[in-house]
């Protein structure tokens, strides 16, 4: 109730200034000067609150105000209004007070740099934009107070996804900070160079200017910057996997900004205190009551980026207490909140897009207007320094020539938009069928004399008829071409995309075919169903695809076989890739495949692996929990070989019991799909025994390759290894089979949870083994040598571990279930070590 009283005090008070406007001195009263430098610094250095109180108690010295002391007041009235949440009513209030023609240009500048933050955090992303390019253009008559607006112009290239841009401006803000000396300047640029380069992925160096900006703002008492900057390193520190310190710094900052009263701030530092304590794995209710209570901030607010986070976090959080349901209920809330967040993204694009097309197009306007003022005053000139008749013929000539310039001109337009027409679909503005086959053989005569491979994509739309017959022409036009728009952006200048008529594609890359199903994948993820007139349209898509092979002879040929590829697709289902030359037997007939549905299903799962889950008669899983939902998305009746796992139990027999389950439905005559996690013949027992098994018995039997932990953690490292070699093999085998490492390599010991473990019952890592592996390690590495913990990530919110430690400490690390350790090379020249040997070892060059 006071803080609506004063608010309302607050509000007269500026009320009766513009009442009162026209009668006020026309210079500052030097008598109340102090009081509105001490509003101006409660601003910043207080919590909002204080500084009302002071522009309410200001209401009996109104009058006294010259013109420019009411608007420093009504600008930190308005700020005011932003930290406590009220965007709204402080946008509506800059706006009036940014159409005042006499205001000072460096409270402009100021303006504006606060109005486009405010307008920013409300999405109103037309009005952020229009604004920073009016204040941007008022930048020379205040450059000592531009480093502010060029920060908010960093940030909104942050939004937009301009990095590179927002960089530069950061840069640009700093050093006009710089060369003003002005220390709440370089407080401010310092917050915003480190923003640019969290966004750039830069954490080390957006750490160093957070830590600079808390000493900046320290020094200028602005507080809100001072927990701004706490918060910013917190984050930075959980970002390179210093829970502990990032939850130390994060408190410090939830105390400022709750003292200040900036919500906001307060949130979201909330979730990298929650995020800290979930990686720690300790404090799980508070950090669920921090969770909820940003769920249902964020909730009132929409912001679905934020949920997307918060919810992600809820994942994990459920996931550590061993709820997997749970986990998965948050995550499949979080993908959806993060489909919207991206569409929001997309109309942030869109509006910065449009600002800058309108921008351009008035400074092109501008520029003609003065070329032809430029261009009237030179024919005044000259008509004042020669003779009446020969300035008339000099003119007429000048017409001349430029009816002629505009003449050619607009005949060389027309040519090469005839030229473009002849050569394009008018509707999809792909290729039409005569210039995609005069290019295509073109392509396909270029790459038989040099080897290369060429592959032909024939695509249509299915059903394509009911998409006219229920809901329109329009609709029907407007698939082929949103689908061209696509293609187009897919394919790029990779191939050649034509329409060949009615609904029909065609695709022609100098590619395997391995390539062409890899691009159509992508293709297939770009796909999204269309509105037209309120209705909104679903449509999929059938694929044939056929790789030159010495059989096709000609273009047309090779074109021929990838529709009759088309038509198979269409016979076995639509809505799938059917490559020509594939036995249709093996695909149709009895028999086994096992796929592989890598490390994160969502993204490595190929079209090939979901296919054969598909088409399978009976198909069987050993998958984690997410791919196993996933998977039963599309085939409920999937069977869970995990089941056969129990405590206690021999893996030897769990793996049996496998096979005979898989075995049994192989016999009896069935076309079988059995999926299993990352590479199905990577640290695999049961995959490759039941493709011995089938293949021994005459059934036909194969394996599709998937992307394994080891292709995910070269990536995931960014280790090479073929620059010192690499050493593979199981931790247990390490230990069992007395095996010697290659000190000057790489060394990956996999399955290091289960060091030792010669009963195979054990799920488990145990304290007593782990130190039995590091003694043996110690006969080749010191002590001290940096090793890394490995985990892959299983889904695409989630990041993966890379926890870089001693070799000492391996036994009290915490391990899982598929966690790798790393081991990197010993520096050239020491690449033995005595028994014994206690010296420190500096790490091999892994890049962190």
């Amino acid at each position: 109730m006071d803080g609506q009283r004063m608010r309302r005090q607050a509000f007269t008070a500026v009320s009766l200034f513009l009442l009162t406007f026209a009668g006020k001195p026309a210079f500052a009263n030097e008598a109340l000067e102090p009081q509105v430098r001490e509003i101006e610094r409660l601003g910043i250095a207080a919590h909002w609150r204080e500084s009302n109180e002071k522009i309410a108690a200001l209401n009996e010295g109104q009058a006294q105000l010259s013109p420019e002391q009411h608007r420093r007041i009504e600008y930190v009235r308005l700020r005011n209004l932003g930290i406590a949440g009220e965007n709204a009513a402080a946008l509506d209030g800059f706006g009036d007070l940014l159409q005042q023609q006499d205001l000072p240009a460096d409270l402009r500048l100021r303006a504006y740099t606060t109005a486009i933050s405010i307008a920013a955090n409300s999405e109103r992303w037309p009005q952020a934009f229009a604004w920073l390019n009016e204040g941007l253009s008022s930048v020379s008559a205040a450059p000592e107070a531009s480093a502010g607006l060029m920060g908010v112009a960093s940030y909104l290239h942050v939004l937009v996804g301009e990095y590179v841009k927002a960089r530069e401006l950061a840069r640009r803000g700093l050093e006009a900070a710089e060369a003003e000396g002005e220390p709440r300047a370089l407080c401010l640029a310092a917050g915003d160079v480190a923003l640019a380069e969290e966004y750039s992925g830069n954490f080390r160096e957006s750490e160093r200017w957070r830590r600079r900006q808390v000493e900046l703002c320290a020094k200028v008492d602005d507080r809100i910057f001072v927990a701004n900057g706490k918060y910013g390193i917190g984050k930075m520190a959980l970002r390179q996997g210093r829970q502990a310190e990032a939850l130390h710094w994060a408190r410090q900052a939830l105390a400022d900004f709750e003292a200040i009263g900036y919500q906001d701030g307060a949130w979201s530092d909330k979730l990298v205190m929650a995020e800290s304590m979930i990686e720690l794995g300790r404090d799980f209710d508070q950090a669920q009551a921090y969770l909820t209570g940003a769920l249902d901030h964020y909730s009132s607010r929409e912001s679905h980026t934020a949920l997307a986070e918060i919810q992600s976090l809820l994942a994990k959080l459920a996931e550590r207490r061993d709820d997997l349901t749970g986990a998965l209920s948050w995550t499949k809330r979080a993908m959806a909140a993060a489909e919207v967040a991206e569409a929001e993204a997309r109309e942030r694009r869109l509006a910065y897009l449009q600002v800058e097309f309108d921008t351009e197009l008035k400074e092109q306007q501008i520029a003609r207007l003065e070329a032809e003022k430029e261009l009237s005053e030179l024919q005044i000139a000259t008509t004042k320094r020669r003779q009446w008749l020969l300035v008339a013929g000099i003119g007429s000539l000048l017409l001349l020539a430029a009816l002629l310039i505009s003449i050619l001109r607009r005949s060389f337009r027309d040519r090469r938009r005839y030229r473009w027409q002849s050569e394009h679909d008018s509707l999809t503005g792909l290729y039409n069928y005569q210039q995609a086959r005069k290019l295509g053989e073109e392509a396909f005569a270029r790459t038989r004399k040099t080897g290369q491979p060429f592959t032909a994509i024939v695509a249509d739309i299915d059903r394509f008829k009911g998409v006219n017959d229920h809901h329109g022409h329009a609709a029907g036009d407007e698939a082929l071409r949103s689908l061209g728009a696509w293609i187009g952006e897919i394919v790029g200048d990779r191939g050649i995309a034509g329409r060949s008529g009615g609904d029909e594609f065609t695709i022609l890359l100098e590619a395997d075919a391995a390539q062409a199903e890899a691009l159509l994948q992508r293709l297939r993820e770009r796909i999204e169903p269309i509105s037209v007139f309120g209705q909104t349209v679903h449509f999929s898509i059938s694929y044939g695809v056929c790789q030159a092979n010495g059989n096709a002879a000609t273009l047309e040929q090779l074109i021929h076989q990838a529709d009759q590829a088309l038509y198979r697709a269409k016979q076995e289902g639509r809505d799938r890739t059917v490559r020509a030359g594939e036995s249709e037997a093996v695909e149709s007939g009895a028999g086994l495949v096992v796929v592989g549905c890598g490390i994160d299903f969502g993204r490595h799962a190929s079209e090939r692996c979901l296919s054969e889950i598909r088409e399978a008669e009976v198909v069987f899983c050993l998958v984690d929990p997410f791919a196993l939902a996933m998977i039963r998305d599309f085939r409920p009746d999937a069977i869970n070989l995990g089941a056969h796992y129990a405590p206690g139990k021999d893996r030897r027999q769990t793996y049996r019991e496998m096979e005979a389950a898989i075995m049994a439905e192989v016999r009896a005559g069935k076309r079988v799909c059995a999926a299993f996690y990352g590479h199905p013949g990577v640290f695999a027992d049961v995959p490759h025994a039941v493709v011995r098994k089938a293949r021994a018995e005459g059934i036909p039997a194969r394996m599709e390759p998937g992307v394994s932990a080891e292709a995910c953690l070269y990536a995931d490292l960014g280790i090479d290894p073929g620059q010192r070699g690499v050493q593979s093999m199981e931790a247990t085998q390490f230990m069992v089979d007395d095996r010697c490492p290659d000190t000057g390599g790489l060394v990956l010991l996999w399955q290091v949870t289960l060091s030792g473990d010669l009963s195979c019952s054990r799920f488990h890592a145990d304290s007593e083994a782990l130190q039995a592996l590091v003694d043996r390690l110690l006969r080749w590495y010191p002590p001290g040598h940096e090793v890394i913990l490995y985990e892959a990530a299983r889904l695409p919110i989630e990041s993966f571990r890379a926890d870089r430690l001693p070799l000492r400490d391996l036994p009290s690390a915490r391990y899982e279930e598929c966690t790798t350790l790393v081991i990197p090379p010993l520096p050239r020249g020491r690449e033995t070590v005595d028994d014994g040997d206690d010296a420190e070892a500096v790490a091999g060059s892994i890049p962190a």
